[in-house]
């Protein structure tokens, strides 16, 4: 997998604090259906829970929703969303650590380590899921989502820029020394827009696609659109971009 640099991403996601949750359309679908897995696997009970890459909030308000949690520990690559985050809590603010998860020091042990469309970002996902093992209790949970080889495949496609994301295979290798894999399942998500453009504007209100050093010219703009409309289109007219969700249930051997 490619080196991802790590202050691009913090400034592109930084950027995106105000439009996010506006246009985070197939994030906030995963973080619903990520949702309903956990609670259908576990008692959703847990006495310290450790999210990773906590971003604006989304996945954190349905675990204070649905689950029953003790002591919070968030973590996100950018301060910017501390103090959203903060609002979501009402009494006692959880610990919120900002940086690197792959670099950090984490207190403690954990229950519960969740993450919403976030580990596709580390650069080394393998012994960060071995980290991960490490810092759990026995039993305890690990439950998150990634992304398939041909997520936003339209984009790799006509830009030949974007992240490349570990097969099933390889996960599933990574995951078995450390844990029992419990659910594994696959999403599509395709999101129509009305012309190229409105693809490219939520992609820069997202920050999804905030490896990628691709600068949009005039000419080249135009070329992207013309080919993702005679490409993409879909039977109404409108334009797709195609999400495609790993969601991963696994408990520590």
């Amino acid at each position: 997998m490619e080196v991802i640099k790590q202050e691009r991403i913090r400034k592109r996601f930084s950027q995106a604090v105000k439009t996010y949750d506006d246009h985070a359309e197939a994030q906030k679908r995963i973080c619903a259906h990520l949702i309903q897995l956990l609670t259908a696997y576990t008692s959703s009970h847990f006495h310290r829970v450790l999210e990773i890459g906590c971003g604006s909030g989304g996945f954190t308000r349905l675990l204070k929703q649905e689950c029953q949690i003790e002591e919070w520990v968030l973590n996100d690559l950018c301060e910017t969303w501390q103090s959203t985050i903060e609002e979501l809590f009402s009494s006692r603010s959880p610990l919120f650590l900002v940086g690197d998860a792959e670099r950090l020091a984490f207190p403690g042990t954990f229950d519960l380590i969740a993450s919403a469309s976030t580990l596709q970002w580390m650069k080394d996902l393998s012994s960060f899921l071995h980290k991960l093992s490490s810092i759990l209790s026995p039993q305890g949970m690990l439950a998150f989502n990634t992304f398939m080889p041909d997520n936003l495949h339209e984009i790799k496609e006509l830009t030949g820029e974007g992240l490349s994301y570990p097969t099933v295979g390889q996960l599933r290798e990574w995951l078995s020394t450390d844990f029992h894999i419990v659910h594994e399942e696959e999403g599509n998500i395709p999101l129509t827009f009305r012309h190229p453009l409105e693809v490219l504007k939520h992609l820069k209100y997202t920050g999804v696609t905030a490896n990628t050093s691709c600068i949009w010219t005039r000419g080249k703009q135009e070329r992207f659109c013309r080919d993702y409309q005679e490409r993409f289109s879909s039977a109404d007219g409108n334009v797709v971009l195609t999400y495609r969700p790993l969601y991963i249930l696994a408990v520590k051997k």
